[in-house]
């Protein structure tokens, strides 16, 4: 029997007025799914795929929802126990993914009540979908639990888009790259032709490259909020990333994305330009790895008030892509090709920085030994999931890699993303305020080691 752990409403602990805006495209997004639902228009439910799959499948036509994204909403709204319970009854283990589990349990509501979401559904529900869009990156539950619910949408296909994933060392190989985009492409074009048949429409490349094209724009405003946030003191949070992500990772084609990140831009660098912190009294400069404790994201709101913590980066696989040179497009019109580069390059950004340090894979380690220096860092926060292997099982080893080679010293919070009642907050508190005495210990030790910060 599960210990009884209510959630008690708490400061979000957003400091940025666009970030408490941000909500807007998450409601978008399952607003326009439920208007294409009345209008007889396809939708599918869909993995982050880091762009790959979502632009063809929206210049085709397609609404696009995402569960995982859901599932935060839920848990973030407290909506998900719900969910959960009837994922347990369904005799799915409580160590599945916290996003599947949330999902499971809407969608079995949904299909009991005739596809109509039922009344108090968080953000008005997931709209039935017509297709699901899967992923073979990351985990295997990312394809896994869109097959088992086929058991409630038995006439909805499920596609699995794939994506090349090298060691450090292999992706080095001569001819490696080549191999890898050929094979996405033409990976893609088996997609397409999916899409093509199912919806009975023809894809229009035009417009697929109008998408593309709006898309590096808009991930590259990201990426410049990004680079403002290595001021110290630091200019935004966690708390404030967690919401203004939305944008670039679900929804980067929509010019109003585009829009909404020039007006972060603004007010982020108006607090770099005056000096202004995200919190104010700022003593500690924090990374986070990897998913939050999206029922319990004020506790980041009481760690900066009690102890003057700042989550100044996080997760890597959340932020907008490093740009990719101009060189690298010389030559390419196709705009599969031009989805492929996008997506691969994504994955593989951090792997110079992988080798230098040894470590793999690059995709979930490498990136936090650069944001250690970029970002000026005293410490990580690892947060290792009940529900999520891939987001926990590189945490000790970057945790203990970042201490030995930097001098960043690490401290772990278990948890969950979506199930507050494995979230212990009042253990939590006791290891981070523990945690002051380790950092403080660790900038003497850098001095010692001439490190720079």
């Amino acid at each position: 029997m599960k210990t009884e752990n209510k959630k008690i409403k708490k400061k979000s602990g957003k400091t940025l007025q666009t970030a408490r805006e941000a909500s807007y495209f998450a409601k978008k997004m399952l607003k326009n799914a439920l208007q294409a639902q009345e209008e007889g228009r396809p939708i599918g439910w869909s993995m982050v795929t880091w762009w790959q799959g979502e632009l063809i499948a929206r210049a085709i036509g397609a609404e696009l929802v995402f569960p995982e994204n859901y599932g935060a909403f839920c848990a973030a709204t407290g909506g998900a126990e719900k969910h959960l319970e009837i994922s347990d009854s369904e005799g799915y283990p409580a160590t599945l993914c916290g996003y599947a589990r949330n999902s499971i349990g809407y969608a079995k509501l949904l299909s009991d009540n005739n596809f109509v979401p039922y009344e108090g559904a968080p953000g008005g529900g997931l709209a039935k979908p017509k297709f699901f869009l899967a992923s073979g990156t990351a985990c295997d539950a990312r394809y896994k639990w869109f097959q088992a619910l086929k058991r409630y949408f038995t006439e909805a296909p499920v596609w699995t888009v794939d994506l090349p994933m090298p060691g450090t060392k292999e992706f080095f190989y001569k001819g490696n790259k080549e191999l890898g985009l050929k094979y996405i492409v033409d990976h893609l074009k088996d997609y397409v032709a999916f899409l093509e048949n199912l919806l009975g429409t023809k894809l229009d490349y035009d417009r697929l490259n109008e998408i593309v094209d709006q898309t590096f724009k808009t991930l590259a405003l990201a990426h410049e909020v990004d680079i403002l946030r290595r001021a110290v003191p630091s200019p935004m949070v966690g708390s404030d990333f967690w919401s203004i992500m939305i944008p670039h990772l679900y929804l980067p084609e929509d010019p109003e994305a585009y829009e909404f990140y020039k007006k972060v831009y603004a007010e982020v660098k108006q607090r770099v330009d005056n000096k202004i912190g995200a919190i104010p009294n700022e003593k500690y400069r924090l990374m986070f790895a990897e998913l939050p404790p999206w029922h319990s994201l004020g506790f980041f709101g009481e760690l900066a008030e009690k102890f003057g913590m700042a989550i100044v980066i996080e997760s890597w696989n959340y932020h907008a892509i490093l740009p990719i040179p101009e060189e690298e497009f010389e030559g390419v019109t196709d705009p599969l090709e031009k989805v492929a580069m996008l997506t691969y390059y994504k994955w593989t950004e951090y792997n110079k920085v992988a080798l230098e340090y040894n470590v793999d894979p690059g995709f979930f380690m490498a990136a936090y030994f650069q944001f250690a220096k970029d970002y000026k860092t005293d410490g990580l926060l690892a947060h290792p999931l009940m529900s999520c292997r891939p987001a926990t099982y590189t945490l000790l080893h970057t945790k203990n890699t970042l201490e030995n080679k930097l001098k960043i010293p690490g401290v772990v919070i278990d948890g969950d993303i979506i199930d507050l009642r494995v979230f212990n907050e009042k253990e939590a508190f006791s290891k981070m305020e523990a945690f002051v005495e380790t950092m403080d210990h660790y900038r003497e030790e850098r001095k010692k080691a001439g490190i720079a910060w």
